[in-house]
This record gives C-alpha cells, structure tokens and sequence, in this order.
C-alpha cells in the first residue's frame, strides 16, 4: 500500500495577482493490492488533486511525485481492476472528474461516471486467436453536452493462413459496434443509435537475417499490409499526428466512437543491428490510400490524402550508457520534414547528460523548442544539476534551473535556484531560492521561496 499526501502554504505571488487567501493543495495517491491467489489480483487507487487557484501550481512552483508546475489537468478518481491469468481476463471500473487549469475553455470540469473496461481472450488454437473487448463511458462535459458510448470490438488473427514458406503472413480481421447516446455533442445522433463497423487485412513480412563473425545480428524485415474496410466513417476532428502509431493496423485512429474506413496498402521495413555492445534499430512506412480527399479523415493525419506523410524511428543504445532516439515524419512529397522529435541521453555514472528538441505543427499552433538537463555526482552523496528549456519560435528561454543537493541513506537536502519566464497577465517573470528537506520516512519540508 502507497499513501503520499501534501498540503501547502503558498509563500510568493505575484504582484499583478489580486485573489488572496487562495494558498493551498491536496495531493492525495492511494494505492493497494489485494492478490487473492495467485491466478487472480485484485487493485484498488484513489487519487485525489484540489488547488484553490488556477495559477497556483506555478505561482509557488510545486514539484512532487504526484503533480508539478507544469500539469495542466487535476484529475480525481476511484479505480478498481481485477485480472484473472488463469480465465485470460481483465475488469476495471473507474470514476473521473477532471479540472483543467487552461484560461481558455468553456467549462472547467468534466466527468466520467461511470467507465467499465472488459478483455478476454476467447480463444487460441490452429484456428489463429481471438479477443473481445468492451468499453462502457458516460460522459459529461462543457456543462451541458452528454455522452454514453458502448464499444466492444472483437479481433481475430490467423497465422499464415496459405501455408507460407518463404514468408510469414496474417490474416487480419476486427469488427467494432458502437452504441450510444448523446445530448448537444456536433457529430452524433440524440437518439440511441447503433453502428457496426468492420475491416479485414493481410500483413505479410520477410526475414532476411544475416550474423557477421558471430559479433553481430542484422535483421531487416520488409512488411506491407492491404486493408478493406467497407464501412462509412463519422467526420473525425482534432489534432491527429501518425508518429508513434501502428502503422500495420486495421485502425489507426484508435477511437471508442469512430473507425478508419477505406481501402489502402501500407508499405514499410524494420531494420535491427544487434551485437553486445550496441543496439541500433530503424522503422519506416506509408499508407497509399484508394482514394484522396476522403473528407472525413482529420487533416492534420494526413490519412486524407493518397499518400499519407512517411514516418518513422530510429534509436541507437550503446551499453546502457547512451541512447539516441528520432522520431520523424516526412510530407508526402519527400521534401519537408514535418515533425521532428529527437532526444539524447549519456550516463557514466558520474555525469549523466539528456537533450531533447521537438519541432511540430498543429493546426492551432506550432512548437519548437529544445530542453537539456545536466546533472554531475560528487562522490556518493553529492549531486550538481542545471536545466533549462528554450522557444525556438519566440527565441526566448521559459526557465533555467540550477540545484546542489545531499543525499543519504534517510535524508536528502537541497537548495535550488530558479529562472521563470511566463507569457501570462498574472505571472511576472521571476528569481527564486528554496532549500529543501526530503526525510524519506516521513516526508518533505519546504523554506519559503525568496524572490525578487
């Protein structure tokens, strides 16, 4: 069982904030395990967050294991799950209400009351294996609109269903019913509905494996896949972005309300170089769509097009003590890359260095910025870290962090120096010194923050 609970006197704000009196928190994470064999374990979390201002988080620059400065959504909630290993099961049952901290919305808070999520595999045999899954959601949002979604899918794989050889290939097969009702949400029906969607694909790969004097692995493993799926779509908005997603998937949109419709061929490869020393793997694909111009497909996924934009990984690792990573996406036109998202990590035990840079763009915006962090460890008790963030579109720094910190076996205390930068009407930018105390048995005291 975990508890960890906090309750806070602010000690600086701004001068261009009016409120007072308005200088608390609670961060409250409950945790417990209830194993009642050992087929079957049972969890139950409570996680409680309540800040009595908006801007409170960053006004007196709170940072714990539960919440920091830089958290944009409370969230409350009661979940409860349950897995049974021997009957291949999973339960959950879950309570929500959620605060946004954000200037611009209608409605801060939203609920979802009741959520219940259901898994089984159904079976796994000569025939291939199947899963069922069910989603039951109500819920409330912008005050007045209301949703209650019943999902369930069912998935069925059959291994090389021709009898391949010289290949592997999967016959793929998904059919999701969605039932639901809604009250002034833009895009659905206020009566009960009910909808039956469905998709059927072939994923075919070929292992081409080479070892070089037993000091190295090569695998490539070139893939494509063809999906049908017959079915209409609901128009899709949002912001939606094909880095990180399965590409050899029957939907990729990945939403309890809609479904990818259409007729398309993914092409791609995997590439792994793998020895004792170092790992290095590389991935890259494209959807080549029927059609263009599907005009329910979000924009910004490219998915609309006959030609979806090129994405992929590459990471490199080197003996667990530095590791590279790049995600990447290129227009359809092989001529701008569109999204960049690369970090660095080193670790020699000693100093330990991490480097990050994100480059997007968003309908509603576009980021560019790089953060670093340094950190240096003086003999077994002492730590030196500086980090600092910077906009690129603005070519401006959003905060520097300098910190010394003594650690032992029971205690750790720091002081810690910080920079802030805010593009915000009551935040003005500001210095501020804290010393900090950690007792690892009993918790964490805080000085005041001196600014100026």
């Amino acid at each position: 069982m975990t508890l960890d609970f906090g309750y806070t006197e602010g000690f600086k704000r701004s001068s261009k904030t009016k409120k007072s009196g308005d200088k608390s928190h609670i961060f409250t994470n409950f945790l417990k395990n209830f194993d009642s064999s050992d087929n079957i374990n049972n969890n139950l979390e409570v996680n409680l967050q309540h800040v009595s201002n908006k801007k409170y988080l960053k006004l007196y620059k709170i940072d714990s294991k539960l919440v920091d400065y830089e958290t944009e959504v409370l969230e409350n909630y009661l979940d409860f799950s349950r897995i049974n290993e021997e009957k291949n099961t999973f339960l959950s049952i879950n309570a929500s209400a959620y605060r946004t901290l954000a200037d611009t919305y209608n409605d801060k808070y939203e609920y979802i009351l009741p959520e219940v999520n259901y898994e089984k595999q159904l079976f796994n045999s000569k025939y291939g294996y199947g899963n069922f899954d069910s989603n039951l959601k109500v819920h409330n949002f912008d005050t007045n609109k209301y949703k209650k979604f019943l999902t369930n899918n069912f998935d069925w794989t059959i291994d090389r269903p021709f009898s391949e050889k010289f290949y592997t290939g999967k016959l793929l097969t998904k059919l999701k019913n969605i039932n639901y009702e809604a009250k002034n949400v833009k895009g659905f029906k206020s009566n009960t509905t009910n909808e039956l969607f469905g998709a059927v694909g072939y994923l075919a790969s070929l292992d081409l494996y080479k070892s070089k004097n037993r000091e190295s692995d090569h695998l490539l493993k070139p893939k494509m896949m063809f999906k049908y799926a017959p079915n209409y779509m609901r128009k899709e908005d949002g912001e939606f972005n094909l880095v990180r997603k399965n590409l050899f998937s029957l939907d990729r949109l990945e939403s309890d309300h809609n479904f990818e419709a259409g007729t398309n061929l993914t092409v791609g490869l995997d590439y792994e170089i793998d020895n004792e020393i170092n790992k290095t793997t590389f991935s890259i694909g494209q959807i080549i769509n029927e059609k263009k111009n599907n005009k329910n497909m979000p924009d910004t996924s490219s998915l609309d097009k006959r030609f979806s934009e090129v994405v992929g990984n590459f990471k490199y690792e080197n003996n667990k003590k530095f590791s590279f990573n790049y995600d990447y996406s290129i227009n359809q036109n092989y001529k701008k890359i569109s999204y960049n998202d690369l970090s660095m990590e080193y670790d020699n035990n000693d100093m330990s260095f991490k480097f990050n840079y994100l480059e997007e763009e968003k309908k509603s915006e576009k980021n560019e910025y790089f953060k670093s962090t340094f950190e240096y460890k003086k003999g077994d008790n002492g730590i030196f870290t500086f980090s600092n963030k910077r906009n690129l579109i603005t070519d401006s720094s959003e905060f520097y962090n300098l910190s010394y910190e003594y650690i032992n076996d029971c205690l750790r205390a720091g002081i810690f120096y910080r920079r802030e930068f805010y593009n915000d009407s009551e935040l003005e930018p500001e210095n501020s010194l804290m010393f900090k105390v950690t007792l690892s048995t009993f918790g964490s005291v805080n000085s005041p923050s001196f600014g100026k």
